[in-house]
């Protein structure tokens, strides 16, 4: 059987993505609409064709659906919301049609809200981060923005970019990498005579400060787990998380969730597990997923730098713990099994800091306070 053309159909490991990209956002409204915030933006700087030949939905459907479905079951309310959909060049289903005249004529067949404003522009992206950053500098305090970031490679894409988007405090950005072509080019973008690793060094190279601080990965998903955690570096953010998706066998590409707000990061870390019900951290297409929580677990050393915290904190609480684990992209049920298994060869004593006796690690219980130690 022939393989399907990724740039007309909607394959497999795209609908993952844009499936969790859909979840996060009926959850950002949500979250937005029961606060003090009234306007949301939200802008999608690669929104492709809308519908794909297949009759996929991509990302812009998906969040108008989204949008509609909300308004709806909201008792017909939503925040203002400011939409902008770019993507640059003509169709490749419809070709003398631009993309974005196909995606607004898809577009007007979904209900909107009538406070909900939607652009279609046809910009470089080179050109348009910048009017994006500029707007969301702007931001007032009633204001929140959503950035999804879905290019066809990677080569467009600058940290610095998303340093300057999330300095506002008010925005969150989602980012799509093709990790296997990064991680296969990567070590060989090390010999200054390859002309095809410039865009990898390029982007290695404004993440890592150089080449030569990037260290060498076994894997994609250690390369993966490697980019996340200079990403928190470089952008000085606890929260960044992840969620690999493979298209073919080990060819594996990766969202990136950066944000400043703790329950939004609690909430996409969440949404994961709804795609991902087993693990919640990836997308393993055709075949029941081979990686379990704690081969994750092993890869990022999660074990060992749980120890190391209540260690090092010895006051430490269920509180505490919930927040460290969140901060290493874990829920409270990954810190427990965690937990049990350092009490099973270590011990670990619970002491209660409310007065009521303690069961147990009550990690995710806000209502309840103890100490977490280790003996």
């Amino acid at each position: 059987m022939a393989k399907k053309d990724a740039k007309i159909n909607l394959l497999d490991h795209s609908e993952a993505k844009v499936g969790l990209y859909g979840r996060y956002l009926s959850i950002f409204l949500n979250i937005l609409s029961r606060s003090p915030i009234n306007t949301i933006h939200l802008f999608d700087l690669f929104c492709g064709e809308g519908v794909f030949e297949d009759g996929g939905k991509g990302s812009p459907i998906v969040a108008l659906e989204t949008i509609r479905n909300h308004f709806f079951n909201n008792n017909k309310t939503c925040p203002n919301i400011n939409i902008v959909f770019n993507d640059t060049g003509f169709s490749e289903i419809e070709p003398t049609k631009l993309k974005t005249d196909r995606v607004k004529e898809n577009a007007s067949k979904i209900f909107k809200p009538k406070n909900v404003n939607v652009g279609y522009v046809n910009i470089d992206y080179s050109v348009l981060i910048e009017k994006v950053i500029n707007r969301t500098d702007k931001l007032r305090s009633n204001e929140r923005a959503l950035v999804f970031i879905d290019p066809w490679g990677y080569k467009e894409i600058d940290p610095n970019d998303i340093k300057k988007l999330l300095s506002n405090g008010k925005t969150e950005v989602i980012l799509f990498l093709p990790i296997y072509f990064m991680a296969r080019f990567v070590e060989k973008s090390r010999d200054d005579e390859f002309k095809g690793g410039k865009a990898i060094r390029k982007f290695i190279e404004l993440l890592f400060g150089s080449i030569d601080n990037y260290p060498k990965s076994k894997s994609q998903k250690e390369f993966i787990y490697k980019i996340q955690e200079q990403f928190k570096v470089f952008l000085n953010l606890k929260y960044v998380d992840t969620f690999k998706i493979e298209r073919e066998s080990n060819n594996w590409f990766c969202l990136f969730f950066f944000t400043n707000n703790k329950k939004g990061f609690q909430k996409m870390i969440e949404a994961k597990w709804l795609i991902d019900k087993k693990h919640g951290t990836e997308f393993k297409i055709g075949e029941d997923l081979k990686m379990d929580l704690f081969d994750e677990i092993e890869v990022s050393n999660y074990t060992e730098k749980v120890s190391s915290f209540l260690k090092n904190n010895l006051a430490a609480t269920n509180i505490d713990l919930m927040n460290f684990g969140l901060e290493n992209n874990f829920l409270p049920p990954h810190t427990k099994k965690v937990l049990d298994e350092i009490k099973l060869n270590h011990g670990i004593d619970i002491i209660s800091l409310d007065g009521l006796p303690a069961r147990s690690y009550y990690l995710g219980d806000e209502k309840r306070l103890v100490n977490i130690k280790i003996r």
